[in-house]
């Protein structure tokens, strides 16, 4: 299954909708279901996604491009952090918002 998501992805992260056609049209039922799942998998392994509280600057866009080359960088305003940034790439989380630190101190403080 990996040699067919492989095959269905171009090289910067989008699916090749020709060849994924494809490969939809000759699997079985329970085939199309492994095969959408472990391409959906790859493509979050493939994403990086950045929420901020305020603008993001251009030197934002410049380290998210260094830090993960070849990969898509979402970066999208979300006030809801109150400050910091929340930058989720693959199975990472980074949380550094004020609202991640509050949430820390709370479970910290719950835990007996």
């Amino acid at each position: 299954m990996r040699r067919l998501v492989r095959l269905a992805l171009d090289p910067n992260g989008g699916v090749r909708e020709d060849v994924a056609a494809q490969i939809v049209r000759g699997l079985s039922r329970s085939q199309l279901k492994q095969f959408l799942s472990s391409l959906r998998r790859e493509l979050a392994r493939r994403r990086v996604s950045v929420g901020m509280a305020g603008e993001a600057g251009a030197e934002v866009d410049a380290a998210m491009a260094r830090r993960y080359p070849g990969r898509a960088v979402g970066i999208n305003r979300d006030e809801s952090l109150g400050a910091g940034m929340r930058l989720r790439a693959g199975d990472d989380i980074v949380d550094a918002s004020v609202r991640g630190y509050i949430r820390d101190i709370i479970e910290k403080l719950e835990a007996p």
